[in-house]
């Protein structure tokens, strides 16, 4: 194309309009855009029927929420299922006649002497009043050994006259073998009856005797006796206040030396005195030690009411069912609690990513309607 075929767009707008040609440049323009708006235009096949073709269906969200109809009716069908299965529960659970159990504790010994508790026999069934319980011997304290003994005892005894009577009597029996009595409290409600707590402390040679003395104040309703072997822990504070002397003694003997420097004596000072407090220390321990080894403590009880028994519960089926299914329904009330303490992390993530999602989408919806 040669520079006089160049035309300006103010010229080139001019032909569109229909103005006539001035050169022969523009003669060939105007006749090309004759023959432009002289032609039909068609669309290919292909771009026609893509044009024309339905839109492709969406594709279903691979995760939706349940809809809150459904907690409607979920809700109270689970609901019902844990009530039926608690009646189930009740009715194959009450076919059966309660039984009342009772145990009665009594002192027992180790075969090594060195700690015991309380031994229990039972369980016996009771049938009517309650009878007397039986009691094994007590424990027999060796005497070669430093042993602490505990022990406590609750005897009945008639009305408060005799209540009275026996709380003297058992500080008497505890001055009378060389203890006292470090705590007495005396009670005598309104309403009748009354009660006597005293904490006794008696000489290990004459706990036995002080034990059998005592329980013989009333009715023996129950006993207990421990005995703890001490032994061991003396000898141990033993063995390391003897070496605590031995360590002061070799300080001390340092600390003479006139060619010590004052440094070094200043620190050999600082160690002794930090000796000799441990030592006080150990001292005092092992004086609690073999205090507890010498003295038993002894709890007496004395009361004018009959000890307690627990009464049978003649309950009919239909109460038993009723007590049965209640106690189902705590314990899956329970099990739910449990598992939706379990569970709640899980679900709090997923409503995260779900709002998260939802949020997404709705962006994603407005910049399409947008553009």
């Amino acid at each position: 194309m040669s520079a006089s075929d160049v035309i300006g767009s103010e010229r080139m707008e001019a032909l569109l309009r229909g103005d006539a040609p001035r050169t022969t440049g523009e003669e060939r323009r105007a006749a090309l855009l004759g023959r432009l708006r002289a032609a039909q235009l068609r669309a290919p096949e292909t771009l026609r029927a893509r044009v024309l073709a339905p839109a492709p269906e969406r594709r279903p969200a691979r995760f939706r929420m349940p809809s809150r109809r459904l907690v409607f009716v979920l809700v109270p069908a689970a609901a019902a299922l844990a009530v039926g299965a608690a009646l189930v529960h009740g009715l194959v659970g009450s076919g059966g006649h309660p039984v009342v159990l009772r145990t009665y504790q009594t002192p027992a010994v180790s075969s090594g002497g060195a700690v015991t508790g309380s031994g229990v026999y039972g369980p016996v069934v009771v049938h009517g009043a309650a009878k007397a319980a039986p009691f094994a011997p007590l424990p027999t304290v060796g005497s070669t050994r430093l042993q602490h003994t505990a022990a406590s005892l609750e005897v009945r005894v008639a009305d408060t006259d005799k209540l009275s009577q026996a709380t003297t009597a058992a500080t008497r029996i505890a001055t009378s073998l060389g203890g006292y009595a470090q705590s007495v409290v005396y009670r005598t409600p309104q309403a009748g009856g009354g009660t006597a707590f005293l904490e006794l402390r008696i000489p290990a040679a004459n706990v036995k005797q002080a034990l059998a003395r005592l329980a013989a104040l009333g009715t023996l309703v129950s006993q207990q006796v421990s005995v703890q072997d001490l032994q061991h822990a003396f000898a141990v504070q033993s063995a390391q206040i003897a070496q605590l002397r031995r360590s002061i003694a070799a300080l001390q003997q340092a600390l003479q030396s006139p060619s010590l420097p004052d440094a070094q004596k200043v620190l050999l000072q600082i160690r002794l005195a930090e000796q000799k407090r441990a030592l006080a220390q150990r001292l005092h321990a092992r004086t609690g030690t073999v205090a507890a080894g010498t003295t038993s403590r002894v709890s007496l009880v004395l009361s004018t009411k009959k000890s307690v028994v627990p009464a049978a519960t003649h309950r009919g089926r239909i109460g038993r069912m009723v007590h049965s299914a209640v106690g189902f329904l705590a314990l899956e009330a329970t099990v739910v609690l449990y598992a939706l303490i379990v569970v709640s992390p899980f679900l709090l993530l997923a409503g995260i990513a779900w709002g998260l999602n939802r949020a997404r989408r709705r962006r994603d919806e407005r910049r399409l309607l947008a553009a």
